[in-house]
């Protein structure tokens, strides 16, 4: 896949993809699928999305890090993704961006977005005004319809507020893979170890929207290798942490070394109970292990 983060005009027709695409789910993947199903007319699948996040959105809310939005853009079959700075955008009149970014830059000859997609300064422009001047440049546009899940539109927002209620089950279906985080272990205050419950301590990056605090089932890959986990995200209130808000993983059937300093996948896939304080390390402890048989008796279903 091509990444291009400024104005490069493609030498290739294409058919782009047009959204933020801060999640890539179901919904943004309907619309993704369009463009790369164009490939069968010669053209080129592309996509287009903002580097910078806009005002208008909340810079924690995040679903994805940038390193897993393009690997997820190339997996699903985009050959050129446009990358630009929403800054330098966002004064561009609906007639300016159909003509110098969608016509000039991109050089598109199909455009796919969704039903509700908004373009041009302070987002005047809708897709029935895409329709109308993308039509002026001989470009053929293609809405998608919503896509509806559990009688529930599939959308950011509504995948925000399931991680913020806890409901991780109803977010990885909205998303169509498993909300979570891959990133590097960190050092923690090693409580687990002295318990005989050894954790991995990671930190969600900066921007990414943090799940309700609590204790969820999840799946922890370590190169390749697959182990049930038991992940608190949360602030440890029975024993405080260093990093907070600290997400940490405790894997009941993992006896390898020590994981510092190595990149691990962890994948919530159920939500256990909510973060709360004990009175002691051995109710922790207890309370640990509990949680450890819960989640392989939830994961093996």
């Amino acid at each position: 896949m091509r990444v291009l983060r400024d104005l490069t005009p493609s030498d290739k027709k294409t058919a782009v993809a047009l959204g933020y695409f801060d999640g890539i789910h179901l919904g943004h993947k309907a619309v993704i699928g369009k463009a790369v199903d164009a490939k069968k007319s010669g053209l080129v699948p592309a996509a287009f999305t903002f580097s910078s996040t806009p005002k208008s959105k909340d810079k924690n809310s995040q679903l994805l890090t940038y390193n897993e939005k393009l690997s997820i853009f190339e997996n699903l079959g985009i050959e050129i993704l446009y990358i630009l700075d929403f800054e330098k955008l966002k004064d561009y009149s609906p007639e300016d961006f159909v003509k110098k970014i969608i016509s000039e830059v991109f050089n598109a000859g199909e455009v796919f977005c969704g039903f509700n997609y908004r373009f041009g300064k302070t987002g005047a422009g809708s897709t029935d005004e895409l329709n109308k001047l993308c039509e002026k440049e001989n470009i053929k546009v293609g809405i998608c319809n919503p896509v509806e899940l559990d009688g529930d539109l599939v959308c950011s927002t509504e995948i925000r507020n399931a991680l913020k209620n806890g409901d991780i089950k109803k977010a990885n279906r909205f998303l169509g893979y498993d909300f979570g985080l891959k990133s590097e272990v960190l050092k923690g205050n090693n409580i687990g170890s002295k318990i005989d419950t050894p954790t991995i301590n990671q930190k969600f990056e900066n921007g990414i929207i943090l799940p309700k605090f609590g204790v969820y089932a999840s799946i922890v890959t370590i190169e390749n290798e697959r182990y049930t986990g038991v992940t608190n995200i949360g602030v440890k209130p029975t024993v405080g942490s260093r990093n907070l808000p600290n997400c940490e993983t405790w894997m009941p059937e993992y006896k390898g070394d020590n994981l510092y300093g190595k990149t691990v996948d962890v994948r919530l896939k159920e939500f256990i109970r909510p973060e709360r304080k004990f009175n002691s390390l051995d109710e922790l402890k207890a309370e640990i292990i509990n949680n450890g048989k819960t989640a392989i008796k939830l994961l093996s279903k």
